[in-house]
């Protein structure tokens, strides 16, 4: 039987997956991510930067990681389109959910639409090589899809200016 390790508490549980994440893009020269640390209790680190999408398009990015066993990866895709257009555009990222496995999209409380993967590991399997190359597919499926989904939004993702994850 496994043994759990208990914290004590009130003492935070440190984001060792960010500084892993962190010393991989350095000993790599991957110098186009900028680091915002949340300072929540969760000791949530957020690491964001562009990627292209499309045709023509720069999209927001966001790795985002904690102290639990879960590293989000996000994309911010743009809004979603208003009046009647709307539920055309909910069945079609269904359907483009149905399709995908390793991403899923959503739509958020605030109209922006997401492009998410999920990673899980422990601390100590953590492995950065899996979020290269997890961004390296969205880029793909984007380059691929975004054309596509960007005409039937409200704002594209690169329209959103400004936008923070």
């Amino acid at each position: 039987m496994a043994t759990i390790t208990q914290f004590p508490q009130n003492t935070p549980r440190k984001n060792q997956k960010a500084d892993i994440f962190e010393k991989y893009m350095k000993d790599h020269n991957l110098n186009f991510f900028r680091r915002r640390d949340a300072h929540d209790s969760y000791d949530t680190v957020v690491f964001m930067t562009a990627i292209p999408a499309g045709s023509k398009h720069k999209l927001v990015v966001a790795v985002i990681t904690d102290n639990s066993m879960y590293t989000l990866i996000r994309t911010h895709l743009g809004t979603v389109p208003r009046g009647p257009a709307r539920k055309t555009f909910m069945d079609y990222i269904n359907n483009l959910n149905t399709e995908h496995a390793i991403v899923k999209y959503s739509v958020g409380d605030d109209e922006n639409v997401f492009l998410d993967t999920t990673v899980t590991s422990r601390v100590e399997n953590f492995d950065p090589e899996v979020i290269r190359t997890l961004l390296d597919l969205i880029v793909y499926h984007l380059h691929e899809t975004y054309d596509d989904l960007a005409r039937r939004l409200n704002k594209t993702g690169d329209e959103t200016n400004g936008f923070e994850i």
